[in-house]
């Protein structure tokens, strides 16, 4: 990892920080989301103002922030090649920001009735569209100019073309609900942006970085690479099935198929992660990488929420809704946090390490890059986010509001430590230690 980083193409750690400042804060944000409003996390609807609230402050304010830091820094890993722009990409993180603050303050207030104001949705819609824009021609341009033709490049930049996807589709939510003109029905549409991003965004990107990371954090060389052929093949004929039928003509028949073609690319995926874990030559794991094997662990809860809701819309009433919540949040707050948490510490200690000792390799002794956060507290947060996730789930199942904020205590917890060391990381000082 450290000779992978160390890439002459990283850009300043100026581009990729605050990146990683902005998502550890908005991760804190959300756990005190949960924690003072866990009674409105259970109600039964999908139009839920603090619920919508809690995934958009993840969504976007803490994972897709810290995404776009951390592929800032990896694409000259991924694809070998230097970032188009680092002016650029400092305006999207501006840009971005502003738009995530603002749309998570009118969702926060928002009644969702014929009183409700839409412009502000539309004015923090279209920030966060231009800011996307730009990433996207931003990241796009500096993979045209790559000449490795990898498996895992595919995967990321059709992630990329999704995000804007999801976001035009946001967009055009936002119009639809101020001034009706679409002949499709609000749940469609909501399940036609959850599904582009969740699976279209995070999951292709998810795949593409991990093909490349993952054999270089556990060492090991031959893998199946056609099994993310296949992968990529079945998740994009499913997505793209369920867009069309949901925009179309929603009969449950053609959204089961779609569904049983994105759970068999999931699947195919997951063979995949297992025989690298399986065929691995590093076989002690460190916090981070237990944490990536958490995610994936977690990724059986959400197969089995989507697989009932699949096939049993809407049949036990409330509890299918909550069921519906389920599968979005272990998603969201399962799989996709527990990666981005571990990932933060196979990334974010080599930005700062390669700032401050790259120069000095050689020349005196320096500390190693886990030396620049506490591993112990990464440990705790790592057994207080799995308790907080299985009260999660648990409490939103079941509709316990004292069990859901059980949960928003300890992601609470878990946010502050990790906060804690995200700010040791950034703010560390150079220090030489003598031979």
């Amino acid at each position: 990892m450290q000779a992978g980083l160390s890439t002459q193409n990283a850009p300043s750690p100026s581009v990729v920080l605050p990146h990683f400042v902005f998502g550890a804060l908005s991760f804190l944000t959300a756990s005190v989301v949960m924690l003072l409003y866990a009674d409105s996390l259970i109600l039964p609807f999908h139009l839920n103002s603090k619920l919508l609230t809690l995934t958009h402050i993840s969504i976007l304010g803490f994972l897709t922030m810290l995404i776009f830091g951390a592929l800032y820094q990896l694409i000259p890993v991924v694809m070998e090649v230097k970032l188009y722009s680092e002016k650029l990409a400092k305006t999207t993180f501006y840009l971005f920001g502003t738009g995530v603050i603002i749309l998570v303050i009118n969702f926060w207030e928002a009644t969702f009735d014929a009183s409700q104001n839409w412009l502000w949705f539309e004015i923090s819609g279209t920030i966060i569209l231009i800011a996307v824009i730009l990433f996207v021609f931003n990241t796009l341009k500096s993979a045209a100019k790559s000449t490795v033709k990898t498996r895992g490049n595919i995967f990321v930049k059709t992630a990329i073309v999704y995000l804007l996807i999801t976001i035009l589709l946001a967009i055009t939510m936002i119009i639809n609900f101020a001034r009706p003109f679409l002949p499709v029905s609000v749940i469609d549409l909501l399940k036609m942006h959850m599904h582009l991003g969740l699976a279209g965004w995070f999951l292709f990107l998810v795949i593409g970085v991990s093909s490349k990371l993952m054999p270089m954090f556990l060492i090991i060389h031959k893998l199946p690479e056609k099994l993310l052929d296949y992968s990529y093949y079945l998740l994009n004929a499913g997505l793209i099935l369920l867009v069309v039928v949901l925009s179309v003509y929603p009969t449950q028949a053609a959204i089961v198929v779609s569904g049983i073609l994105m759970l068999a690319g999931v699947l195919v995926y997951l063979k995949y992660i297992h025989y690298t874990y399986k065929h691995r030559f590093r076989k002690n794991l460190d916090t981070g990488m237990k944490y990536s094997a958490v995610a994936f662990i977690v990724v059986s809860i959400v197969l089995v929420a989507g697989v009932i809701s699949l096939l049993f819309p809407g049949a036990w009433g409330t509890l299918s809704i909550r069921i519906d919540i389920v599968y979005g949040m272990s998603f969201v707050l399962g799989f996709l946090t527990a990666l981005v948490l571990s990932q933060t510490y196979k990334t974010l200690p080599f930005i700062i390490w390669l700032q401050k000792y790259q120069s000095k390799v050689g020349k005196e002794k320096t500390p190693m890059p886990h030396e620049l956060y506490s591993d112990r507290i990464a440990k705790i947060h790592m057994q207080t986010y799995l308790v907080g996730f299985a009260f999660l789930i648990t409490g939103e199942i079941a509709g316990l509001v004292w069990l859901i904020q059980s949960a928003g205590a300890m992601f609470l917890i878990t946010a502050l430590l990790y906060n804690y060391n995200v700010f040791k990381i950034v703010l560390h000082k150079q220090k030489s230690i003598k031979k």
